[in-house]
Formats: C-alpha cells, structure tokens, sequence
C-alpha cells in the first residue's frame, strides 16, 4: 500500500509492569483498551489490530511461562505492514517488592482469560473474512515461485491493483516479509489487467514483469481495502505460493523414489 503515517499499538506491549502494580487499574486499561478494539471490529478492520492483540497474548502467555516480557519498537508503516520474530525482544522483569509479585499474579491470573477470549473472537471473525476471500491465478501459473507479482480487485465500478514482493527480513535465515504496494485504483479505464499494469508500472519492461504471476481477487461481502482486504487477500496469496511450492517438492520426491534414485 501507498506510505501512510505510522501506525502505533493503540496499547503499549509493556502496560502490564507500566506504572502501578495495580490488578483494578489494569482492569479498567484493559477494559478501555477492549473498547477501542471494538470500534475496529464493528468496522471489520482487523489490521493492524489483529497483530496487535496476538503481541499482547503472547506476552502474558510469555510472562506466565518465562517470567519474561516481550518488548518491540515496531512502528506499523502500514495497516498491511507484518510483524516478524526478529521484532520481538524477551526481557527480565522489573524487580518488584513481596507485595507487588503478590498483586502481579492477581493480575496475570485476571488478565489471561480476558485477553485469550478476546483473541479467540477476533480470530473467528479473521477466519470468517479469510474463507470469504477467493484467490484466483489468472497469469503465469508456471511462474508462482517469483518473488513478486501481482493481483487486483473490482468492486462497484472501481478496479484495484497492486504490486507484491515477497523479500528476506534482515538479518534473518530464512523469514520474508511481503510488501504490498498500491499501483492503480479508478474505473479501470476500459484497460484489461494486463493493459493497466503494463501502463502503470515504470519497471513493466525492464524488470520482465510480463512473466509475473497475476491474481484475482474475489470476495463475498464488501470490506475495508486497507485494514483487512489487502492484507488477508497477501496472506492467501503467499500461502497458495508456498502450497504450491510444497507440492512441487512433494512430486520431485515422489518422482525420484519411483525412479529408485
């Protein structure tokens, strides 16, 4: 997607041991945190509050089974932006007196079923808005093991088409990041797919991007572009790749065991 302005947790990761050892105050943050996120959901615009909700359970489940916290600076660039391992730093947690480790465990013990039930409910409407998107190969099958690509919407007279390379973190073994970038949105100009790609993108020609694959994207329900469409639609793009990748590996094998090799 296009840059937007950075996009900060709308919940500190470390709000836990921020300020008092308090288990009602942590309540009432809790509570009003649950709030905001409610107003995404009522919306079904579950990026990057999905990412957001799944760091704060990991780092109550992290601190109730290493007595550890999870602490990150990321900085969303964009509600489809991801959120890898190598953002995640675990911490020792503050030293705290009798008393506080007392009112900790109170909280913890308050706070985990809270935070497990709201993930799990937004998870079922991520699964629900997951199994409504259809992805569709429409180009260069052949060429699904690329690194970048293409896939477009139409919705109500209005075309959609965006860019996607599927690049190495830094710094890392083997984890890719997938960014996504906006390269047309109008009435599609009376252009096919191919036409408007060719047309908008500078690097059509020098880069060989005729031969990259082309997807179709197509949903049941209308939903907001970027905080939910773009980054499900990117996921089942990446995970149709890496199944396909799969199989190919699986039929190689397969192949050269029957040869007796």
């Amino acid at each position: 997607m296009n840059k937007t302005q950075k996009i900060k947790f709308a919940m500190d990761p470390e709000w836990i041991i921020t300020g008092s050892i308090d288990a009602e105050q942590k309540e009432y943050k809790l509570m009003a945190y649950f709030q905001k996120m409610n107003v995404f959901l009522e919306e079904i615009k579950l990026y990057p509050m999905f990412i957001e909700v799944s760091v704060h359970l990991g780092n109550i489940q992290t601190i109730i089974n290493q007595n550890r916290i999870l602490k990150t600076k990321k900085k969303f660039l964009s509600h489809d932006d991801e959120l890898v391992v190598t953002d995640l730093v675990v911490h020792d947690l503050p030293v705290m007196s009798d008393e506080e480790q007392v009112e900790f465990k109170k909280i913890l013990k308050n706070v985990q079923p809270k935070l497990f039930d709201y993930f799990n409910m937004v998870k079922a409407i991520w699964t629900l808005v997951y199994d409504s998107l259809t992805v569709n190969i429409k180009r260069n099958r052949n060429n699904l093991k690329s690194k970048s690509g293409f896939f477009y919407y139409r919705d109500e007279g209005m075309t959609y088409v965006w860019r996607y390379d599927i690049r190495r973190v830094r710094n890392s073994f083997n984890l890719t990041k997938t960014h996504v970038k906006m390269m047309y949105n109008g009435d599609g100009e009376d252009l096919t797919i191919t036409q408007l790609i060719s047309k908008f993108s500078k690097t059509y020609k020098t880069k060989k991007e005729k031969s990259f694959p082309v997807f179709e994207i197509l949903s049941t329900q209308k939903f907001p572009i970027a905080e939910t469409l773009v980054p499900i639609a990117k996921r089942k793009i990446v995970s149709l790749i890496n199944q396909s990748a799969k199989i190919e590996r699986l039929e190689r094998e397969k192949k050269l065991i029957t040869n007796g090799v």
